[in-house]
């Protein structure tokens, strides 16, 4: 018996003295949080003060491990959390430790309560046109009174008539609805008489892109669009291409989006001299705060996308070991950054952090990277902008007819398109013309002759099917006021004495036309002879100074091979002319 007693005494002894070396687990060890609001942002202050033995008077001396794996040695510890999930703080008095973990849960709504509860709306969205406000505007219909909140402001409603008042040609109009508290992001692009709508889903980082639908309209006839494709996948910044398209026609958007971003910042931390952390980030939409490795919350403000900030963190280190910064951008997207400092002299003796309550595998939802890796390059894709839309089509798909005449009507409707006039379907009912009631292009032939585009006869007919002359064109050209700085910045280089127009009527205009190579010819001009549709085409591109650089022109004729196929203007003349009007006119963006 005495031996057994001996042996289990000694057992005791060496148990109880490989916990003190150790670190052993007593419940005498707790703590109380308190939390506060960090100003301007949805952030917590989680402060941590472990009191020991039930007695929350004695001031002891603690060493606190954060969230973060960093110990403080103190009486509290405090760190920021920016995220909801669990918080986990480790505390060490002498030999004895224990963990503690505060929750946070009002950070930031859960993304999947967000999506459920969004599958519970039912939304019909569509743009319209306002005739009498010559305005575009936004409709959706909801499946029951909700609270909506647009730019213009908040209501309770179940149909939304948005007003977009100022829509540019080809600048993409961003517009966010929120709907019981969940926003939908629309963008809105007009091109002349077409309008592309498209629907931006919310980002999905499982696969780091987003689904958008698209949705065409030309509120200028009653014919059905389709676009190709009806949905897209945005996976990074760039130009897409959409074809919006009917039976009779198709116009082809090509747009920039540059607003979506998944890629985390790219974080590059180094040590100075007195021990501090110097930290360089850069990002593509504009950097917004970081967490600190000893839980301080650093806002970022100002920081244009693509330029660099730079930090220095005042903390002095210690001890080497593994320090880790969460770099956040506007757009939600995180760098987790940890550096391995073993360059100092000391390494804390007594404890390290435990790595599974503290490490990644714990802290999973706290301590992640979001986003892909950001990488400046050197080579970026280019882009480009569309600075005038199409303003041709085809005589049919296979078709363009440049050789062809071009109509009184066509004409007027060219320069409708050109000058972006505001659609009026009922403009025909104010005009004096007794021969447009029902023709196609009655609307265009009422708003051009309004502007005095081209005008009608004595005899109150326009005789929309005639062709237009040379000499007709040129005085067209001349007349419109809104080309008049257009014609004077062309100076004039051709000085031929064409034989066949002293006397005509059009002298005048043409010597002013034909002088600035807009219209070509030999020594003849052939005044009364109808104008091509090629020859009109070149004329508009030379008046609006197109003069595209190669790339340019690949671009553009890339654009054309993918959309169009017409068989007769290959080794015409005036092929880059023809299918810049058929696709528009696009000028490399210069960053």
């Amino acid at each position: 018996m005495k031996k057994i007693t001996i042996i289990t005494i000694a057992l005791i002894l060496i148990f109880s003295i490989f916990n003190i070396c150790y670190g052993s687990t007593l419940r005498n060890i707790k703590a109380k949080f308190t939390v506060s609001d960090i100003s301007g942002t949805k952030f917590k202050e989680i402060t941590i003060t472990p009191y020991y033995d039930y007695d929350e008077e004695r001031e002891n001396e603690y060493r606190i491990y954060l969230p973060s794996g960093y110990f403080v040695d103190g009486k509290s510890a405090s760190f920021v959390a920016d995220r909801n999930g669990k918080y986990p703080f480790t505390v060490y008095y002498g030999s004895n430790k224990k963990t503690f973990t505060y929750t946070v849960k009002d950070v930031e709504e859960s993304t999947e309560d967000s999506k459920d509860d969004k599958k519970d709306i039912s939304i019909d969205y569509s743009l319209m046109y306002d005739y009498e406000k010559k305005q575009t505007l936004f409709n959706i219909k909801l499946d029951k009174l909700r609270t909506v909140t647009t730019p213009g402001g908040t209501s309770t409603t179940n149909e939304i008539n948005y007003y977009i008042k100022e829509l540019k040609n080809n600048i993409p109009f961003d517009l966010t609805i929120t709907i019981d508290d969940h926003p939908y992001d629309f963008k809105v692009i007009k091109s002349g008489e077409f309008y592309l709508l498209i629907y931006i889903s919310p980002v999905n980082y499982n696969d780091y892109s987003t689904v958008v639908e698209y949705h065409g309209y030309n509120f200028t006839n009653n014919e059905h669009y389709t676009t190709n494709p009806p949905k897209d996948i945005y996976d990074d910044n760039g130009n897409y291409q959409v074809l919006v398209k009917s039976d009779s026609f198709q116009h082809i958007f090509n747009f920039s989006i540059t607003g979506i971003d998944y890629r985390r910042p790219y974080v590059d931390i180094g040590l100075l001299d007195d021990d501090t952390f110097y930290l360089e980030a850069e990002d593509d939409f504009g950097l917004d705060y970081i967490i600190t490795f000893d839980g301080k919350y650093v806002p970022i403000k100002n920081t244009p996308a693509k330029e660099t900030f730079e930090y220095t963190h005042s903390t002095v280190l210690r001890y080497n070991g593994e320090y880790t910064f969460v770099v956040v951008d506007k757009k939600g997207n995180r760098t987790v950054e940890t550096v391995q400092i073993k360059s100092l002299r000391s390494t804390p003796r007594n404890h390290k952090f435990d790595p599974e309550v503290h490490g990644r595998d714990y802290n999973e939802d706290l301590f992640e990277n979001i986003g892909l890796k950001y990488k400046s390059s050197t080579d970026e894709e280019k882009l480009f902008d569309n600075i005038l839309p199409a303003y041709m089509n085809g005589k049919s798909p296979d078709k363009f007819g440049p050789d062809l005449p071009i109509s009184r009507a066509e004409m007027i409707t060219i320069f409708c398109r050109l000058n972006n006039l505001p659609y009026d379907n009922s403009a025909y009912l104010k005009t004096k013309f007794t021969d447009i009631h029902n023709h196609w292009a009655r609307d265009y032939i009422a708003m051009g002759s309004s502007k005095k585009y081209v005008s009608g006869y004595k005899d109150n007919t326009f005789k929309p099917d005639n062709n237009v002359t040379r000499a007709e064109f040129c005085q067209m050209l001349t007349k419109i006021s809104a080309y008049k700085s257009y014609l004077n910045a062309i100076p004039a280089s051709n000085n031929i004495s064409y034989t066949d127009i002293k006397g005509h009527w059009a002298e005048k205009e043409i010597i002013k036309i034909a002088g600035r190579n807009l219209i070509e010819s030999d020594s003849n001009f052939y005044p009364d002879n109808p104008i091509t549709r090629g020859e009109v085409v070149h004329a508009i591109n030379v008046l609006y100074g197109f003069s595209p650089s190669y790339i340019e022109l690949g671009y553009t004729n890339t654009l054309y091979n993918k959309n169009f196929n017409f068989q007769d203007i290959y080794g015409h003349k005036y092929y880059n002319d023809i299918i810049i009007s058929v696709v528009g006119m696009y000028r490399e963006k210069i960053n």
